[in-house]
């Protein structure tokens, strides 16, 4: 039996092996601190029944999300505090467990293929790989999508995709969308937290009076300086669970009435397949954490064009009676397409 990370998105640390019961913990690596991501693929337990013990803190109230390609996943239903068991099948050679619902980059490949999107060349990460983004549509409006500031925040991702499919069958007229689906996306290929890294991590890292530490946040504020950014949507998933971790919320930066009206558009849109929004679950500025910190959305908000720009959160597992499905996530995504049409339609870019 072998407990690995070596796979695209891989965090774990097999601390001991005893018989049936495996004692793991997840790497932190430059995250400052105790964050909870981790993911791993076991080979060669079939027919085996397994326990294995995370810290606390990491598991959800589903248990692990399960999955035999890492592009299809499911909740295994069962955990036990920071334990869970699993019965693997006779013909289970590999199955990989995951703190929730992994999004693998070849994913969003395989969609930008089927959709015949052209995959371009942000710029090479900071570790030098090829970072990716799309362009659709043209005109004077400019539309700015992102996900994965922090990398390991992955229902962010299929609400991006919801996007993107909705933007692609019904288009905005006279406007353009850059999408830059992992910003961190050398963070996402290691399986890193990417959290709050040493110095700052990917999301704090648009002070307007310095420059950009990272190239991929250096090249998105290039393309808004070259091309305008009318509207700006981050999509992530929040902390781990509990309270407004498990809903659906936005994160309103400053105090223009667009926010609310867009909320209110966003609510009468969600239908009986989507994951829940509810307009009243949206975070107002300057309250808790939400501070005014040099944020992707904070910054577009300040440029002079700029209509609304925020912050989406979607829950990392939900409830029981609005729980985390692919699925979910994704017509999550299309309804908030819709709704941007139809403000769009109605607010002819004033703020």
């Amino acid at each position: 039996m072998l407990i690995h990370q070596n796979f695209i998105g891989g965090n774990i640390s097999v601390k001991e092996i005893n018989g049936n019961t495996a004692q793991l913990e997840n790497e932190l690596r430059d995250t400052t601190e105790p964050w909870f991501y981790w993911a791993f693929c076991i080979e060669g337990a079939e027919s085996r029944t397994i326990t294995f013990k995370l810290q606390k803190n990491r598991l959800g109230y589903f248990g692990p999300a399960v999955s035999y390609d890492l592009e299809n996943w499911h909740w295994l239903d069962s955990v036990d505090g920071d334990t869970f068991t699993y019965q693997f099948g006779e013909n289970e050679s590999k199955v990989y467990f995951a703190h929730s619902m992994l999004y693998h980059p070849e994913h969003f490949f395989k969609f930008a293929n089927k959709h015949q999107l052209k995959v371009e060349e942000l710029c090479k990460g900071y570790k030098g790989r090829s970072v990716p983004c799309i362009k659709l549509g043209d005109g004077n409006t400019s539309i700015i999508l992102t996900a994965r500031h922090h990398a390991c925040e992955s229902t962010g991702n299929y609400v991006l995709q919801g996007v993107l499919e909705e933007l692609i069958a019904n288009p905005i007229p006279d406007t353009k969308v850059f999408c830059v689906p992992f910003v961190d996306y050398e963070g996402v290929v290691d399986g890193d937290q990417g959290k709050s890294r040493t110095p700052h991590d990917h999301n704090r890292d648009y002070d307007t009076e310095t420059e950009s530490i990272y190239p991929e946040c250096a090249a998105i504020r290039e393309y808004a300086d070259k091309n305008g950014c009318h509207f700006a949507f981050d999509f992530h998933s929040p902390w781990h669970k509990g309270g407004e971790n498990d809903n659906v919320f936005i994160v309103q930066k400053d105090y223009r009435e667009g926010l609310n009206r867009f909320g209110e558009l966003f609510e009468q849109n969600i239908n009986s397949k989507s994951m829940k929004y509810e307009h009243k679950n949206d975070y107002p500025p300057n309250t808790g954490w939400n501070t005014n910190s040099p944020t992707f959305a904070t910054y577009m908000l300040q440029r002079d064009e700029n209509n609304i720009a925020f912050t989406l959160e979607t829950a990392y597992f939900g409830t029981s009676d609005n729980k985390v499905s692919q699925e979910g996530l994704i017509e999550l995504g299309r309804c908030f397409s819709k709704a941007l049409k139809q403000y769009i339609s109605t607010e002819e870019n004033t703020k």
